[in-house]
């Protein structure tokens, strides 16, 4: 990499970190809507006696079993948010990375 490439990477890694760190906001609201939405279901199967078990053992299994799908769509979102997070991690080490470099350049010129 030369010293024009470290420079214009440098110029266009703040808008990759700006993209990015959108990218975790609006993936962290789906996460909180998943949240919501199970929770929501949680409630509507509690409140229209639709869990019926004996013991809390049943009662929650009968729970994870009529949620399966937004505990689902939980695990997913999830799992982009820790994907957005770690691009977002990777993007701002190479920006402190190629920093480092430019002032070691600047030193030795």
């Amino acid at each position: 990499m030369d010293k024009q490439s470290i420079i214009n990477r440098l110029l266009a890694l703040p808008a990759e970190i700006a993209e990015a760190e959108e990218a975790v906001l609006q993936v962290n609201g789906r996460v909180v809507l998943a949240k919501e939405s199970l929770q929501a279901k949680e409630d509507s199967l509690l409140l229209n006696n639709v869990i019926d078990g004996k013991n809390a053992e049943t009662r929650a299994a009968q729970v994870r079993q009529y949620t399966q799908n937004e505990r689902e769509a939980l695990a997913d979102a999830e799992l982009n948010l820790k994907n957005a997070v770690a691009r977002l991690g990777k993007v701002r080490d190479e920006f402190r990375a190629l920093r480092a470099v430019a002032e070691l350049l600047k030193e030795a010129a």
